[in-house]
């Protein structure tokens, strides 16, 4: 789990400035800006957890939705659908969050 702990930022379709800290804790902070629409923001608090390895669920207290990431490597995250799948090859490279820190 430490390996995976920390900041991730993107901009993930359509144009959504993500901030995801991932705690040690088992605890994330999810921000999300919405460029077309000048400052809102959204700030969600939660619990996630590790399937299969590398399979990170966040699961949103307030609504009870879960949001999917798949751990590619030591500094990289994708978001995928609920079934496990990747977004399509040429769309990829715009699911990613990065490792800041």
């Amino acid at each position: 789990m430490d390996s995976i702990t920390g900041t991730y930022y993107g901009v993930l379709p359509p144009y959504v400035d993500t901030t995801l800290t991932l705690n040690a804790d088992g605890t994330y902070l999810l921000i999300q800006s919405y460029n077309e629409k000048q400052n809102e923001q959204e700030r969600l608090k939660g619990s996630f957890q590790v399937l299969d390895y590398n399979i990170l669920m966040l699961v949103h207290p307030s609504s009870g939705e879960h949001t999917f990431y798949k751990v590619r490597d030591g500094n990289h995250i994708i978001l995928i659908d609920s079934f496990g799948n990747d977004p399509q090859i040429e769309e990829r490279k715009n699911y990613i969050l990065r490792k800041e820190r």
